[in-house]
């Protein structure tokens, strides 16, 4: 049996791939609006939580996981650090599917920032709306250093990701609940609507549609603070 962390858009296409060709494949989601979505490609065994070491050793105990394919999303760091030490202590072997990175020419431009707290001072020295694209679950840090009023947040359509915002104080006219990626003219869109003065993205690749976040802001003449990619 092979565990796949699968919550990803690539994630969830190894998962099926591997059950077409006859492998016997369990899945494993954070949350279960990501076991939904994984649904609508795979038919086999779903879990749709968060796993800690201790769980996820239990899983791979319970489920005689033979190896581990991580495909989570490159900034998911610490889902990465648990499946890699849950296999040296199972004694079972370790496999990462890491999301392409961009292309070089299309991060030309950005002011990159190598963690949250760097991001969001750069950030914060721009009058007006700091528009965030980088998810719900680290606002606390963003919040530390920008005033909430002044940010809009771009999250995925769940009840979870709202309460987050909410817990946060950001306003409810700043949050915008949608299942991406975006088109580079629905981005330009979503910018001028909440008179973005500078957007906070992550090396998301192509698959995270970072170059069409960075394309509708230099058209737009908004300046993008990019979230380097985790060091491995």
């Amino acid at each position: 049996m092979i565990l796949v962390l699968a919550g990803t858009s690539e994630g969830r296409q190894a998962a099926s791939a591997l059950e077409r060709n006859g492998l016997a494949v369990i899945a494993s989601t954070a949350t279960t609006y990501g076991g939904e979505l994984l649904r609508q490609e795979f038919r086999g065994e779903i879990t749709a939580r968060p796993l800690d070491l201790e769980a996820m050793l239990t899983l791979i105990k319970k489920k005689r996981i033979s190896s581990v394919l991580d495909a989570t999303h490159p900034y998911a760091t610490e889902v990465t650090a648990t499946a890699v030490e849950a296999c040296r202590q199972a004694g079972i072997p370790y496999e990462r599917l890491e999301r392409a990175a961009s292309d070089p020419e299309t991060l030309e431009g950005v002011i990159e920032a190598g963690s949250i707290e760097e991001a969001a001072k750069l950030a914060s020295a721009y009058s007006g709306n700091i528009f965030l694209t980088t998810g719900s679950s680290k606002l606390a840090q963003y919040t530390a250093v920008i005033d909430p009023s002044r940010l809009v947040v771009r999250i995925l359509p769940v009840i979870a990701s709202l309460e987050k915002c909410l817990a946060q104080q950001i306003p409810p006219a700043n949050i915008i609940a949608m299942h991406g990626p975006f088109s580079e003219e629905l981005n330009r869109t979503l910018f001028t609507r909440y008179e973005a003065a500078a957007i906070i993205t992550k090396e998301s690749g192509h698959t995270g549609g970072t170059f069409e976040k960075i394309k509708a802001a230099h058209f737009l003449n908004i300046p993008v603070i990019l979230l380097t990619r985790p060091k491995t």
